[in-house]
């Protein structure tokens, strides 16, 4: 049962709400999706080395991490609508100045207010649905959040596919398609919960109100990017060929945007709580039958079902929150759980290719399966403890 309690609006005006910040977050989705892909491109173009090609790639990360502690607060005074505007009107203006400074060391800090201003409309959009949707609708509106999340962030290399790197035509693509994330929230603004200036706990505290859903931040982040960074790999050295190692992510991305509705709607059946700890032990079942199968039909359909859970834990983490989490402390809490998401997101690839070395190919799913079930068995642990 649910402690955030919804503002009152009727059942029109509550759908039009949900509406206008899914609709938002496809923008959002794309500038994140166009922005990683681009500087790494680029860079490659320029010839530089490869350690601050990531100590750049990783610049939009640390930035979240550095500026959500603060964000709760800082949203709370300038209010629901100006607090995404500026954070999209920032990523606009990184991409617009990213063709006119043209070197490494302006890109670094670029990317940093990018990453910053991003964490402003991720903020704010999980913690407006939470706060808006019923208890009996949250898992789904929640799922619907993620599938247009994760969407952009496909449709963003899609785009760079289509126009290159080259130019302005890229950069102006991901500055209006943040720019057009306003949107929706702007025409909206009426129907748009406030949040407490004041929040009454911090980070830290925040993490003690819905600790499941934090561990499924971490495991959630480890698992989605260690396969995005990995699982190409993982099938090249298993005896994929280039082509199919690249549609096997493809199927794990596309897994993870189609099944999202599915778990929302079981966790608005169960308790978050409960298809999380069931997501991870059925993912960790799915990819152990990874290395026991050469057959590509049976290989993509586990892919696409472990993208599906994978995924699902940020559904779910989220969901968990609205269903524990007093309203007051909405938008701290879900800021702890995107640190989390992000910790788990630097963690995932370094973890899966240490694996992969010393165990290889194989290293890379044993890692992937002992982090699902280590977050069951914590979860487990912290459910039987919480009753």
């Amino acid at each position: 049962m649910s402690v955030a309690v919804a503002p009152s609006l009727t059942s029109w005006q509550r759908n039009l709400s949900l509406a206008a910040v899914i609709l938002s977050t496809i923008g959002v989705g794309i500038s994140y999706g166009i922005g990683y892909p681009i500087t790494a491109l680029t860079f490659e173009q320029w010839g530089v080395p490869t350690w601050l090609n990531g100590l750049v790639g990783s610049a939009p990360a640390l930035a979240i991490l550095i500026c959500l502690p603060f964000f709760p607060k800082l949203v709370g005074r300038l209010g629901t609508i100006p607090a995404m505007a500026l954070g999209c009107c920032l990523v606009g203006a990184g991409f617009l100045l990213m063709p006119v400074f043209q070197s490494p060391e302006a890109w670094l800090i670029l990317r940093f207010m990018m990453g910053a201003g991003l964490a402003l409309p991720w903020l704010v959009g999980e913690t407006w649905i939470n706060t808006v949707a019923t208890d009996r609708t949250r898992g789904r509106m929640l799922a619907l959040y993620s599938m247009a999340l994760f969407s952009g962030f496909a449709i963003g290399p899609f785009i760079l596919d289509q126009v290159g790197i080259a130019g302005w035509v890229p950069f102006a693509i991901g500055a209006g398609g943040i720019l057009l994330a306003v949107v929706p929230i702007v025409l909206a603004a009426t129907l748009a919960p406030r949040m407490p200036e004041h929040p009454e706990t911090g980070i830290f505290g925040a993490v003690r109100l819905a600790p499941i859903a934090m561990i499924a931040g971490v495991i959630g982040g480890l698992l989605e990017l260690g396969h995005f960074a990995m699982l190409p790999v993982y099938a090249i050295q298993s005896g994929s060929v280039e082509a199919e190692a690249l549609r096997l992510l493809t199927l794990f991305m596309i897994g993870g945007i189609m099944l999202q509705f599915v778990v929302g709607w079981l966790a608005d059946r169960a308790s978050a709580r409960t298809v999380l700890i069931g997501s991870a032990l059925l993912f960790a079942l799915v990819a152990a039958s990874l290395p026991m199968t050469s057959d590509p039909w049976l290989r993509a359909a586990a892919v696409f079902v472990m993208g599906g859970l994978g995924i699902g834990f940020y559904t779910l983490g989220l969901t968990h929150i609205g269903q524990r989490v007093r309203i007051h402390d909405l938008a701290v809490a879900n800021a702890a759980f995107l640190i989390t998401y992000q910790v788990g997101a630097m963690v995932g690839p370094t973890v899966g290719g240490i694996a992969m070395g010393i165990w290889q190919p194989h290293g890379f799913v044993a890692a992937m399966i002992g982090a699902a079930l280590i977050g069951a068995v914590a979860m487990a642990v912290v459910a039987r403890t919480s009753r």
